[in-house]
């Protein structure tokens, strides 16, 4: 009878050992591998100044170290002067429909022509920074229109399936976890 105890021990000892080192596998995937692009946020980023072709101006900011878009609250504004001398005065920036770290004044705040546009942040870091844009008004064919909605869910974004495989795969680790622990228990329990 001492054998069988012994064994038995034995056997928890290595499920247990197991599980452990699962456990920490788990961890180190979800927090210390997934967290990666996220510790790059904060700080400077960077902002590319477009027209969208409506008399508009929209900036799409992104963080400098990494590349993401900037999902931070802005505080901004945008100001311009045009090639014949007419100001404008800054107009504040909202954020935009078109993604995340997009922000713009609306549609025909400027009109055609030659700016010099300059987009001044004070929140959440200062940041300035100036581009020459021509205004143009695009006119739209009925028969090229593409809805954006449409457009948007023709294609699933790239980030979006990584963080989902990160879940699923934490999700397998422990449904393993918790099946290898179950067959173990039930086996030191048949052999007891």
């Amino acid at each position: 009878m001492g054998s069988t105890m012994i064994a038995t021990t034995g056997s928890r000892r290595r499920a247990a050992a197991m599980l452990v080192a699962v456990l920490v596998m788990l961890f180190a995937q979800l927090f210390v591998l997934g967290a990666g692009p996220a510790r790059a946020h904060g700080g400077p980023f960077e902002g590319q100044i477009a027209q969208d072709g409506e008399g508009g101006v929209y900036v799409s900011f992104a963080y400098t170290e990494d590349g993401h878009p900037v999902e931070a609250l802005l505080v901004g504004t945008v100001e311009g002067r045009s090639a014949a001398g007419e100001v404008l005065d800054p107009v504040p920036l909202v954020s935009a429909s078109q993604g995340s770290g997009i922000w713009g004044v609306p549609a025909g705040t400027f009109p055609e022509g030659e700016w010099d546009i300059t987009v001044t942040v004070t929140d959440p870091v200062a940041y300035e920074t100036s581009a020459p844009i021509e205004i143009v008004m695009a006119e739209v064919v009925a028969e090229d229109y593409v809805a954006p909605a449409a457009a948007a869910s023709d294609v699933a974004p790239a980030a979006e399936f990584g963080s989902w495989f990160a879940v699923g795969l934490g999700v397998a680790a422990v449904a393993a976890v918790l099946v290898v622990g179950a067959l173990l228990f039930r086996r030191s329990r048949v052999s007891a």
